[in-house]
């Protein structure tokens, strides 16, 4: 299980691939990235990791606080998703674990 603000989870996405981030905490990459698309955590494009391997230029997109403050926990385990209840922004209260496709 992964449980952080946004700050860090948008820190630990830009210093490795999610593949890697996933394989640590014992989830799934992509509840990561639905995580941090929910989040308004901006994540590495597509390439990015490969432009990293070989020296090559890469533009960080910073974390936007317009929708979450920064200090909003963001909790990930195998299950998926959710906003730690104790501090659900009220613009999103009614945010749920999404349903498995």
């Amino acid at each position: 299980m992964l449980k952080m603000s946004r700050t860090a989870l948008y820190e630990l996405v830009w210093s490795r691939p999610m593949t890697e981030i996933a394989r640590e905490f014992g989830i799934r990459d992509q509840h990561v990235a639905r995580a941090c698309d929910y989040h308004d955590i901006a994540r590495p494009r597509a390439g990015h990791w490969q432009k990293v391997d070989h020296g090559k230029a890469v533009e960080r997109v910073p974390l936007s606080n317009d929708a979450f403050s920064p200090d909003v926990i963001v909790i990930i385990d195998s299950a998926g998703w959710e906003i730690a209840p104790a501090l659900q922004d009220t613009a999103h209260e009614t945010a749920r674990r999404p349903s498995p496709p």
